[in-house]
């Protein structure tokens, strides 16, 4: 709660404070959601030592969405249990309820409500505090849409997947997507943190890294296996004349795990055998998904050496790159030891020696 209420008062979000009569007002929930701020219409504004009324998701909302609330400047011995907003856009009066220091409601729109304006107030013991209005716009219908990074859709790359079914009389919630591009059946899920939108479903996964070049089609299937919707998405692999065909690799590098990465040089002229070593491959433009695929093979390494993408701060500023800490055999006779990495699908071989010595 209190994360969000410090995303709320840096977001910008519209803020009123007054006082007035009360209007008719929706079952709520207490807890706040997750998502940026959106542009508010600003209120009559503040003056200090009174109540500050902060919403989020109340401009362009449409019929069923929810609608945040947060009210400073009422302390809980002030307030108690009586402190309520109203509206005609809500079902019935919100009871707002003491977190983190604030006062916090989630309130849904009603599914019938028409597009417009509709007044807002927040009372204390039945006095009307603050003030503040709701735009409320038409419902849209149920909509199925695929997005990808960029213009061209690559084998392997990562896609959100999201069926938007805020509808009057909508109920399902049991969404598949199927298609080729896709390892297997993906089903959406509706991510209770974004509850802004009660019935928006999603899913982010990563196509097939192998797939012919070609338009897949994508089939929305509901409950019971009824097919609600389908798009249709282009692929194509990289080609020679691309940026990305053969990317730009350079390493592998071997550093000392105990001592971190120093950057653009080899920092170990030798290990023994029995120890660990560091090794990392940058690569300006990495195939999709090969955040996960990497691996670095060699003689002198226990087993396969399988990379991950570094995303730590140390790596900001930097290419892409993909590091894991390989144990060297133990007995393993003195001697340079080739360390290879292949990526783009086989396009490209980065070999390095490593140097090992006597233990």
């Amino acid at each position: 709660m209190a994360v969000t209420a410090a995303g709320l008062l840096l977001c910008g979000c519209a803020n009123s404070a007054s006082t007035g009569g009360a209007a008719q007002s929706t079952g709520a929930s207490a807890h706040p959601a997750h998502r940026p701020a959106s542009a508010t219409d600003a209120g009559p504004g503040t003056t200090s030592g009174k109540p500050d009324l902060i919403l989020d998701g109340q401009i362009d909302a449409r019929p069923g969405e929810m609608v945040q609330m947060m009210l400073n400047g009422v302390s809980h011995a002030r307030g108690g249990d009586a402190v309520t907003a109203r509206s005609p856009a809500f079902s019935g009066p919100v009871r707002l309820r003491w977190d983190a220091g604030n006062y916090w409601a989630q309130a849904a729109l009603g599914m019938t409500d028409k597009p417009g304006w509709y007044p807002l107030t927040v009372a204390v013991h039945g006095r009307t505090v603050a003030r503040d209005r709701i735009h409320v716009i038409r419902s849209r219908r149920p909509a199925f849409d695929i997005s990808a990074s960029g213009d061209v859709t690559r084998p392997g790359e990562r896609v959100s997947l999201e069926f938007d079914d805020l509808y009057p009389g909508e109920r399902g919630t049991d969404f598949t997507v199927r298609s080729a591009a896709l390892p297997g059946p993906v089903r959406l899920v509706h991510e209770d943190s974004m509850v802004f939108n009660p019935r928006d479903f999603e899913a982010w996964p990563e196509l097939r890294p192998v797939l012919a070049d070609g338009t897949y089609t994508f089939e929305l299937y509901g409950p019971h296996g009824r097919r609600v919707a389908e798009k249709r998405l282009k692929v194509r692999a990289s080609r020679p004349g691309d940026a990305d065909y053969l990317g730009k690799t350079y390493g592998p590098e071997f550093f000392d795990p105990g001592k971190g990465y120093s950057g653009g040089t080899h920092n170990f002229r030798g290990i023994g055998a029995g120890r660990q070593v560091a090794v990392m491959l940058h690569d300006e433009n990495p195939d999709p998904g090969e955040e996960t695929r990497l691996t670095a093979t060699s003689p002198a390494f226990t087993g396969v050496l399988h990379l991950r993408h570094d995303d730590t701060k140390g790596a900001d500023g930097d290419d892409p790159r993909f590091l894991g800490t390989a144990t060297v055999r133990s007995g393993l006779t003195p001697g340079r030891y080739p360390v290879t990495i292949v990526s783009h699908h086989g396009r490209v071989t980065n070999t390095e020696y490593l140097t090992v010595t006597a233990r």
